[in-house]
């Protein structure tokens, strides 16, 4: 199998970025996909956390294809780029530690405006909406946009939407939505253009507990269809 190494760019004094080619390209050996590739990249980040040179790092930050190294001094980054050479070279999945969420769901009707309209796109019934969007097991391979915005793969194909035209100015915290062939959840109160099927009541964000984010970079998620008061999923 082969293992794409990583461009090496200094983003500032102290921070190093590890971007990696996007599997297949330039290779006639068999490759990992782009999903396998992700999961590596936030293997190296764990297992790096738990390394001897943990303490002369302050983040690691997986993103799609690439990982940041931030460092207290980047007059040690020889050392942590040796290290991260190492593991990359390693057996990874070893050293994971995954953790299981389950995210309660309220779908449709208020707590998911646009489900209407996803169905209709997709050709499927609501209930036919609801039912793949919580059959897959999601891996969050990475955090961005804003604070504890989990992007979340594995959704089924079929229910892969555009993202709206017109991008609304408030989506509120706790809003399950669609976007492209992803699936998040918007753990605050926020813009955007993705499109709203339901609600949870989790906090994901929370600037006063640490980790601040419930959700981290290579935990697996379930989304749980529950039912309000009238019934409605």
């Amino acid at each position: 199998m082969s293992i794409p190494e990583p461009s090496i760019n200094f983003a500032t004094e102290n921070a190093i970025l590890l971007s990696f080619a996007e599997p297949g390209l330039n290779s006639e050996e068999p490759t990992l996909s782009a999903e396998q590739l992700q999961m590596r990249i936030i293997d190296l980040a764990s297992a790096l956390r738990q390394s001897t040179v943990a303490d002369l790092l302050i983040d690691l930050i997986p993103a799609p294809g690439s990982l940041l190294l931030v460092l207290h001094d980047g007059h040690r980054a020889r050392r942590v780029l040796k290290a991260a050479e190492k593991y990359w070279a390693s057996d990874l999945s070893s050293r994971r530690e995954t953790r299981q969420v389950e995210i309660p769901v309220y779908y449709g009707g208020d707590n998911g405006p646009d489900l209407a309209v996803v169905a209709e796109h997709c050709g499927l019934t609501e209930s036919a909406i609801i039912e793949r969007h919580c059959a897959p097991t999601y891996t969050v391979s990475a955090l961005g946009f804003m604070p504890g915005f989990a992007y979340l793969t594995g959704l089924d194909a079929s229910l892969a939407i555009p993202r709206r035209n017109t991008p609304r100015n408030r989506i509120r915290a706790g809003s399950v939505a669609i976007g492209g062939t992803s699936t998040g959840i918007y753990p605050a109160d926020s813009p955007g253009g993705w499109h709203i099927i339901g609600h949870t009541q989790l906090t994901l964000f929370d600037p006063d507990v640490m980790p601040p984010t419930y959700l981290q970079s290579g935990d697996t998620v379930c989304f749980i269809p529950q039912r309000d008061k009238g019934g409605q999923t």
